[in-house]
């Protein structure tokens, strides 16, 4: 539903009402639906994909300067990466193109 066309009476709305175009597509995502026609965020709807994104955030914490290998398909190996390990493997990544 990204190619969502808008009605005139729509757009007048969503401006008075302070409601971005953006907001839209949050709504019909992680709202619940209450027929084919209705979408409607309720409070349960909002706390439940804040605590998720909260818990995503604590997770992308505890996780920087960790380092993982694959190979074929498999991890090989995972560990805290020292600073000396990371300037070498971006020094790599860029000479590899793949690291900016």
């Amino acid at each position: 539903m990204t190619d969502l066309i808008y009605s005139r009476h729509a757009e007048t709305r969503l401006q008075q009402r302070g409601i971005r175009k953006a907001d839209i597509p949050i709504i019909l995502a992680y709202g619940t639906q209450i027929d084919d026609e209705t979408y409607f965020m309720r409070n349960r709807d909002a706390a439940h994909e804040i605590e998720t994104r909260k818990r995503e955030i604590q997770a992308l914490s505890r996780l920087v300067n960790r380092k993982v290998v694959i190979r074929d398909g498999r991890v090989i190996t995972a560990y805290p990466s020292n600073p000396a390990d990371q300037k070498r493997t971006l020094r790599r990544g860029r000479q590899k193109g793949l690291v900016k």
